[in-house]
């Protein structure tokens, strides 16, 4: 008799990625930590077949059904690789075992790279930490505790956060943007993903945040925004605005722990009709940061999004209908965005394994339609804690991050650069 596979639906934002992934729009992003010394490929590999079959999120394969798509138990050989391409590129599951990661090494560093129908990147960084403590605990026996499986305690929960908070409404809001800005240039070829890394102290960037009046995350954006405007945007600006798309960990909202995708976002908008001090976008952001980033407006936008799922009528609908749909909506929602900052936060390790991480690196695949992404993840270092902001880039040159560097380095805060692996 066969055995009976476990399986589990997609979350609420999971069901559009295979809808719309393809080599020109991968879905995949990159989780990096990077190591004190260079990596033991047999025993990553053996970390890996150890680690993933605890991760219910991971362990799967993507099915379709006649109504909707779901993910099921996958127990074929997972296999690691040596990093040879540019970040983020598709994920073949016919390459992969039909899983729908892929696991990298290169010199110190261990990347995680994830098709979004798993998860977000607080699931993805929680399957990478897990990966390097056991893999720690193979490479330095009698350095580090051993027995304990580290990392691992929501591995196996992959509720859908979206349908437990769901509340219905009488009246439902819109939430598809304007137009937006959007950035155009000549594009690397084959899609290919140039990567530029700034790496910073964080008590620095703090201090200029802190006189500024603005978080980091305001921060961040406006120096995204003014560098759109300066790099790409004609000098006397545009009728549309830069609009900043801001992803946000709904867990810390809602109080709900998951390793499936659970996330929303918002959009900050920023008009130009000619140049704009820092101070002045800054002004213009920070309501747009209190107004959408309140538990009501989350709550209110799950709502929204979570509907489908539970309105019998559209249950119904075959999945392709379903997919045609989705496609559609997405086409247009799409158009109210520039690009998209993900700032994923302090990284925390075991303590008792932090002496052999060096850092951590957080990378979004860009799509033609948001050929500039940018992500920030934080980490402790022996000299204080650092900030990593990465921007990837399906254009040629490097303009908007250089705009970045040079503005950051202007306020007093020290930058070094990595881009393509090398430190400048």
């Amino acid at each position: 008799m066969a055995q009976v596979k476990k399986w589990h639906k997609l979350d609420n934002t999971a069901h559009l990625f295979p809808v719309i992934a393809s080599r020109r729009m991968t879905n995949v992003f990159r989780m990096t930590a990077v190591l004190t010394e260079d990596v033991a490929p047999q025993l990553l590999q053996q970390a890996l077949e150890d680690t993933l079959p605890l991760f219910a999120a991971f362990s799967v394969r993507l099915r379709h059904g006649l109504f909707w798509s779901y993910l099921e138990q996958n127990d074929a050989p997972a296999r690691l690789q040596p990093e040879q391409d540019a970040p983020c590129r598709y994920i073949d599951p016919l390459v992969t075992g039909r899983y729908l990661f892929r696991l990298l090494y290169f010199g110190p560093r261990i990347s995680l790279e994830t098709f979004h129908v798993l998860t977000d990147g607080v699931g993805a960084m929680r399957f990478l930490k897990a990966l390097c403590y056991r893999y720690l605990q193979l490479a330095h026996p009698g350095e580090v505790p051993l027995g304990t499986r580290f990392g691992v305690e929501q591995a196996g929960n992959v509720q859908d956060g979206y349908i437990k908070h769901y509340t219905p409404q009488k009246n439902w809001s819109t939430y598809r943007e304007p137009p937006a800005y959007r950035i155009r240039g000549e594009l690397r070829p084959s899609f290919e993903l140039g990567v530029c890394t700034a790496l910073m102290p964080l008590d620095a960037l703090k201090t200029q945040c802190a006189g500024l009046g603005a978080s980091v995350g305001e921060y961040l954006a406006a120096l995204l925004a003014l560098a759109v405007y300066e790099e790409h945007m004609p000098a006397a600006g545009s009728t549309r605005p830069v609009s900043i798309f801001v992803p946000v960990d709904l867990r810390r909202v809602f109080g709900t722990d998951t390793s499936a995708n659970f996330f929303s976002g918002f959009s900050a908008r920023v008009p130009f009709s000619g140049p704009r001090a820092p101070e002045e976008v800054i002004r213009i952001l920070k309501p747009q940061f209190a107004e959408k980033k309140t538990p009501a407006a989350f709550r209110d936008k799950l709502a929204y999004t979570a509907r489908s799922e539970v309105d019998l009528a559209i249950r119904m609908v075959p999945l392709p209908v379903k997919n045609g749909i989705l496609r559609i909506i997405y086409q247009r929602s799409n158009r109210g965005s520039t690009m998209t900052l993900s700032n994923l936060g302090k990284v925390d390790v075991e303590p008792d394994f932090a002496p052999f991480f060096a850092g951590f690196r957080f990378l979004l695949g860009a799509t033609p339609g948001e050929p500039l992404k940018c992500t920030a993840c934080s980490y402790q270092t022996p000299s204080g804690p650092q900030l990593a902001l990465t921007m990837t880039s399906l254009l040629t040159g490097t303009a908007a991050a250089r705009n970045i560097v040079r503005r950051l380095t202007a306020a007093g805060v020290p930058v070094t650069v990595e881009s393509a692996g090398e430190t400048e």
